[in-house]
C-alpha cells in the first residue's frame, strides 16, 4: 500500500451492503448498455411465465397462426417509407429476438407503447416466411414498470433500467 500524502487524512473503510444480482445488471446497462451477468428477462421470467409469455426462442417450433404472447425489451423499432404504415419491431429476451409487425390500425391503437415503451409484451399471431419468422401484433401492453424490480427494494425510487432501442433512424 502506499503511505498516505503529507497533511492528508485516512478515511475508515465503508461497510456497506452487497448489491443484488438485479441491481448489477441495472448498473451494467447505466454504464455499458449490456450485461454479461444476466439478461433483465432472466430475472423477471417467473413474473412472465405468470403471465403465459413465451420464451422468444419457442417461436421457432410454435406453428404458423398460433395465437401467442411474447415480451421483450425494445432493440429496434422502424417504420420504412415504402411499408404503408406498418411498424416493426424487434423485441429481446434472455433467449433470443421476437420481430413483430405492427400494422397502422394497431401502431395508432397502441402509440403511446409503441412509440415510449422499453419492455413491450406483445399479443399476436405467429407468421412465417421460409425461416423467417414474425409475430403479428394484435395487442402491445407497456412492461416497463417491471424494470423496476430489478434494483433493490428501494428500486421504485431508482431511475429504471436505461434500455436504449434503435428508433426510426
Amino acid at each position: 500500500l502506499l503511505a498516505p500524502l503529507a497533511g492528508t487524512a485516512v478515511e475508515p473503510g465503508a461497510a456497506l451492503p452487497m448489491m443484488g444480482l438485479g441491481e448489477h445488471v441495472v448498473e451494467d446497462y447505466r454504464a455499458l448498455g449490456l450485461s454479461l451477468k444476466r439478461h433483465p428477462l432472466a430475472l423477471l421470467r417467473g413474473e412472465l411465465d405468470q403471465r403465459r409469455i413465451l420464451p422468444n426462442a419457442h417461436l421457432a417450433a410454435t406453428p404458423a397462426s398460433t395465437r401467442v404472447r411474447v415480451a421483450g425489451l425494445v432493440l429496434v423499432r422502424q417504420q420504412p417509407g415504402t411499408a404503408s404504415g406498418v411498424i416493426f419491431m424487434t423485441l429481446e429476451d434472455e433467449t433470443g429476438i421476437a420481430n413483430l409487425v405492427v400494422w397502422r390500425a394497431v401502431s395508432e391503437r397502441f402509440r403511446r407503447i409503441v412509440m415510449g415503451a422499453r419492455l413491450v409484451e406483445c399479443l399476436g399471431r405467429v407468421q412465417r416466411e421460409g425461416e423467417v419468422i414474425h409475430v403479428v401484433a394484435e395487442r402491445l401492453i407497456d412492461l416497463s414498470p417491471l424494470l423496476q424490480k430489478l434494483g433493490d427494494p428501494a428500486a421504485s425510487a431508482r431511475p429504471e433500467l436505461p434500455v436504449r432501442s434503435r428508433d426510426f433512424r
